[in-house]
């Protein structure tokens, strides 16, 4: 005989409120947009902050802002830059709606802070970005009002350098081996490689020195090759007098730097009855015009290809010019660089982060040269005495 199994209908009635209660508290846990209408394209608001915007005289360990809407943080330590940077053990975290940065310590006395968040929050949903945030505030009685600024560019092809690290470094409060640790001033340059430098002390002497820098730490690791810059004595102006003289702007090319240089090769000549003649005719030039109290550094011409350089010569007179002939090369594509040897040891230096020391320039002339079997060459090159990147950015 079967019997059917019956719910009592007041346990009934218990289940059906009590997943009505379960949906109802785990609705509310996880906020969302409301179904329909149109997507949300605005960044989150700032309503408020735990200090103000330009507040002196700053003591905490903790920094808060609350927005309009639900934040995301996205890679926190390469988005947010601190200058002078905050203590090493700080915490980037987000509580609802409110954006929290803490540490353990204090921060520099008398010190002029600039926040710049970069991408680093969104909103939860739709992911739109509060960008060109900067937050100012001063652990001192006031706000430091120095500035400087200018461009890093690749000066041979003229293009900026972008979203690269740019360093400011005092010289009367730092040494050598501050460049170990993070700057005291950092910034990044943007889409048309220009940096800007505000609220920092105006009293100061600065080097710059600018490098690539993926992992936003705001220093060269030892052993890393990047390509560099770096600018020596820099003084600031204040930034209310916006038309003063000493209003600093400056191009600085970031070169190739601690890549290994070309070298000479030993090569076998080939045969008198299969290779080539090339005829080479280089002129260095004569004016120098503005330039002409500057002392005459020799300048190294070098034919290579691929695997290295072949011939070389050196010319350190105004006005000069020689004609040589190679033969016996070994047929195929070949070019004509030149460099200005800074340092007069006949070799191309490469520039040293950590001695402080910019690469030397190199050159190249805009016509390759085709070495053919039997073929006899001629090319000749016109090189300027003046060391262009000298000639440009000084």
């Amino acid at each position: 005989m079967n019997k059917k199994f019956s719910i009592p209908a007041s346990v009934y009635s218990f289940v059906i409120a009590a997943c009505a209660s379960l949906s109802f508290f785990t609705y509310c846990a996880l906020p969302a947009a409301p179904d329909g209408g149109a997507r949300d394209t605005d960044p989150p608001t700032i309503i408020s902050s735990s200090i103000s915007q330009g507040s002196t005289g700053v003591i905490t360990n903790k920094l808060v802002w609350t927005f309009n809407e639900y934040i995301v943080l996205k890679s926190p330590s390469q988005n947010i830059h601190s200058s002078p940077p905050l203590p090493q053990n700080s915490k980037f975290e987000t509580r609802g709606k409110s954006f929290i940065i803490s540490w353990e310590g204090s921060l520099i006395e008398n010190s002029t802070y600039v926040l710049q968040w970069g991408a680093a929050i969104r909103d939860l949903h739709e992911g739109n970005v509060i960008k060109g945030v900067q937050w100012v505030f001063s652990t001192g009685p006031y706000l430091d009002s120095g500035e400087v600024f200018g461009q890093i560019i690749d000066p041979w092809t003229g293009l900026p350098s972008k979203d690269v690290a740019v360093c400011l470094y005092p010289k009367k409060s730092s040494n050598d081996s501050a460049i170990f640790k993070p700057a005291l001033y950092s910034s990044r340059t943007n889409d048309s490689g220009f940096f800007k430098f505000e609220h920092i002390m105006k009293d100061d002497i600065y080097d710059i020195r600018s490098f690539e820098d993926p992992d936003g730490n705001n220093r060269l690791n030892p052993g890393e090759i990047k390509p560099i810059a770096y600018l020596q004595n820099v003084k600031p102006h204040e930034m209310d007098t916006a038309y003063s003289k000493n209003r600093f702007f400056q191009s600085i090319p970031l070169l190739k730097s601690g890549s290994i240089a070309d070298s000479a090769i030993k090569w076998i000549p080939w045969g008198a009855d299969s290779s080539g003649i090339l005829t080479i005719k280089y002129v260095i030039g004569c004016d120098t015009g503005f330039y002409s109290n500057i002392q005459t550094k020799p300048i190294i011409i070098e034919l290579k290809d691929k695997k290295g350089v072949y011939a070389q010569w050196s010319s350190s007179q105004l006005c000069d010019s020689n004609t040589v002939d190679i033969s016996g090369l070994p047929p195929g594509k070949y070019e004509l660089q030149a460099f200005y040897d800074r340092n007069g040891d006949g070799k191309l230096n490469t520039g040293n982060y950590w001695k402080k020391e910019n690469p030397e320039t190199r050159i190249s002339a805009k016509i390759p040269i085709e070495i053919k079997a039997n073929w006899t060459m001629e090319t000749s090159w016109e090189i300027s005495r003046i060391d262009p990147i000298y000639k440009v950015f000084h």
